[in-house]
């Protein structure tokens, strides 16, 4: 498990330049692309693994409430625009929104039945 402190906040998602979207989302939001992260851990080479993502397996973003979304890992794919923030205008994310949430995208990402985003993700599972 990686911790909050342990995640860079070093790529930004302008949410207010998004466009007409949920009216939380209209913010700079930084963290760490989703991409890099599960590149972390989707085998014990550093680096996203492509050729096992083209195989399939499954992203699974668990929430505090018990929304636990998931997208195949197909999806982000060369997608170094959808992130796991942690910060929000610049301060770490506070109330439902936090730990993490799940943002970004160009287009926007619109994964989750049609929402825009997961929010108080805790932990983020692969499942192969």
């Amino acid at each position: 498990m990686l911790p909050i402190a342990k995640v860079p906040a070093t790529v930004a998602w302008h949410g207010e330049k998004a466009g007409n979207i949920n009216p939380s989302l209209r913010y700079t939001y930084k963290g760490q692309t989703l991409y890099k992260l599960v590149g972390m851990v989707d085998d014990k080479k550093p680096g996203f693994n492509v050729a096992r993502a083209k195989k399939g397996y499954k992203i699974q973003f668990v929430c505090r409430d018990g929304y636990k979304p998931t997208i195949p890992s197909t999806w982000i794919i060369g997608k170094k625009t959808w992130i796991v923030a942690k910060k929000k205008a610049g301060k770490l994310l506070k109330g439902d929104e936090a730990p993490f949430r799940f943002v970004g995208g160009k287009p926007i990402t619109q994964p989750f039945n049609n929402k825009l985003s997961a929010y108080g993700v805790v932990k983020i599972r692969l499942i192969f």
